[in-house]
């Protein structure tokens, strides 16, 4: 079978994709310049393929929408922006699939009352990319790590910045910050020049999550038993050792001081760091538990064997 990737996010490209390709089906995807109506019909009579697969659907809509109208290709679609953008763009986007599938498994009640085959397919990894890599030595000189923009639109990811980001600031820990926006005036937080790192490409992530002591996660969604921070899994995968803003996810997918160590307030995140910077053992034990975890249980070689269970 052969399956077109309709986006090339590393999402796509270091996970979905390589999970179809280790059941056997043949893949490709939709790059950037060929993201245009006439590219896609382009690259569909080139392969062929027998199904589309769209995550997100934010701006393809144009593009993909008139394809499938077009052609008799069953469409999967992975809504990536649930619990957000349910109401709306999921459901637009359910109405072209014969699949959708979400990360967060308190969206199937609405599939199904507007008539959509839905199954909830969370975060994952691919444990040939997101493996420990070799420790560089001037990222282990770092106290901790997070990767991510500043959101400003999720009261619970912004009240985590202050309670998992500045115990490490006030305490003048070695820490870098990368993503977008953390220097923006308009936003409720920001952070001093001096750990903010910008832009980091994702390609560059795996040896940073690998290497420093505590790798920092945040959440937009609190209240999901599934749908959470992509990196979650990510920095397990890589063998990092990941202290979270706590949540209803990552209490039900994983086990505190086992496979990670989660924080709900500024002085819990203080006894954290107190107790485990200094612990070069512990975090490794739990980094190694952690790797361990995600390698076996959330992969997406296993999200998509669910995937070929529930297409009709």
């Amino acid at each position: 079978m052969k399956i077109l990737f309709t986006n090339p996010a590393p999402i796509i490209k270091y996970g979905m994709q390589p999970g179809f390709e280790k059941h056997g089906w043949q893949t490709d995807r939709l790059e950037v310049p060929e993201q245009t109506a006439d590219g896609l019909r382009r690259k569909i009579d080139a392969f062929k393929p027998d199904y589309l697969f769209t995550d997100s659907g934010v701006a393809h809509q144009d593009i993909i929408f008139p394809i499938l109208e077009q052609t008799a290709i069953p469409h999967i679609y992975w809504a990536i922006e649930d619990p957000v953008a349910n109401a709306v763009m999921a459901m637009t986007w359910a109405a072209r699939s014969v699949l959708s599938l979400t990360p967060c498994v308190e969206m199937l009640d609405n599939y199904k009352r507007n008539g959509h085959r839905a199954i909830c397919i969370p975060f994952a990894i691919d444990p040939d990319y997101y493996y420990r890599y070799p420790v560089e030595p001037e990222l282990a000189m770092l106290d901790a790590v997070h990767i991510g923009n500043n959101y400003n639109v999720f009261p619970e990811r912004v009240a985590a910045y202050r309670y998992i980001i500045q115990p490490f600031i006030d305490r003048s820990a070695n820490l870098a910050v990368y993503g977008m926006d953390w220097r923006n005036p308009s936003h409720a937080y920001t952070l001093p020049d001096r750990v903010n790192k910008g832009y980091l490409a994702h390609e560059c992530t795996g040896p940073l999550y690998s290497s420093a002591k505590i790798v920092l996660g945040l959440h937009s969604i609190v209240d999901s038993a599934t749908m959470q921070s992509m990196r979650t899994f990510e920095v397990l995968g890589c063998g990092g050792f990941l202290l979270t803003q706590r949540t209803k996810a990552i209490s039900s997918m994983f086990e505190d001081h086992k496979h990670l160590v989660a924080s709900s307030s500024y002085r819990e995140t203080v006894e954290l760091m107190k107790y485990y910077l200094p612990r070069d053992e512990a975090r490794a034990r739990i980094a190694e538990q952690g790797m361990k975890h995600v390698h076996k249980y959330h992969t997406y070689e296993r999200r998509v064997a669910e995937i070929l269970q529930a297409l009709p």
